[in-house]
């Protein structure tokens, strides 16, 4: 019988191995300074102080190296796919050695974290592969300290980025559940698991991405190419994050002690 992970996901182990093998380079690059995320980590440990982290389906472990380099934030990135070989190349690329970062290969639904709760939990691109919300937001929750805080960072494919997303590359549109783009949703889904200070919107300016550009034709390349020269300029006119422009869903949350 299928773990309860596998009958609730959108994308399979074997898609995320051929994913991340075809972008191998990517893991000999070391990770600048200045982040688009930053401000939001940033913003986290300013104000919580955690003294542990852990990411949630985070590999290839981008952020979870980033906070123990630019933050000494002691981070575990646990994912139910890990590419041991891929992950200590891109620790090496940005100069960690072993046993600066540990990570674990689990299936947070149905298996326990060798460590069981931390001060700071986070996933970037998680929750959406899921359909089941209340199930992937409440994994995120039982491993929160008492005190804790949680941030979890979505794509917004409800917008200009989800229609080209959904016209043009409708495999990639279909391996999330839009349904949870949805930051009111997302607020209620978790004051009904017990948090507080409760935070959630729509985050960054504009912008849109298709996985398979290099294949698409000149005319789409075009189209892509002048809406997103047009929404840089409205988006600077208007410095407004919003369901339309915005390329990502944030919310934060704590869990009281």
């Amino acid at each position: 019988m299928k773990s309860l992970l596998l009958r609730m996901e959108l994308t399979s182990r074997e898609f995320w191995s051929g994913y991340w093998r075809n972008k191998s380079d990517e893991f000999k690059l070391p990770i600048q300074s200045e982040y688009l995320f930053t401000p939001l980590f940033r913003k986290e440990i300013e104000q919580m102080k955690p003294q542990n982290a852990v990411e949630l389906g985070g590999f290839p472990g981008t952020f979870s190296i980033y906070l123990n380099k630019y933050f000494q934030l002691p981070t575990t990135l646990v994912d139910y796919f890990i590419d041991d070989e891929l992950l200590r190349q891109f620790m090496h690329a940005n100069g960690l050695k072993t046993g600066e970062l540990t990570w674990q290969e689990a299936d947070i639904l149905t298996e326990g974290l060798a460590h069981d709760t931390y001060d700071f939990v986070f996933s970037i691109g998680l929750i959406e592969h899921f359909e089941d919300t209340t199930q992937i937001l409440k994994s995120h929750v039982k491993y929160v300290n008492k005190g804790g805080s949680l941030l979890i960072v979505l794509p917004n494919f409800r917008g200009i980025n989800g229609w080209f997303q959904r016209n043009f590359d409708i495999e990639n549109y279909n391996k999330h559940y839009i349904q949870c783009m949805d930051p009111q949703l997302l607020v209620n889904e978790l004051k009904n698991l017990g948090c507080t200070n409760i935070d959630a919107g729509y985050f960054a300016k504009f912008s849109i991405w298709l996985e398979n550009y290099n294949t698409q034709p000149a005319w789409v390349k075009a189209l892509f190419k002048a809406t997103w020269t047009m929404g840089k300029i409205i988006s600077k006119i208007l410095p407004i994050d919003s369901k339309l422009f915005s390329p990502y869903i944030q919310i934060r949350a704590q869990v009281p002690q």
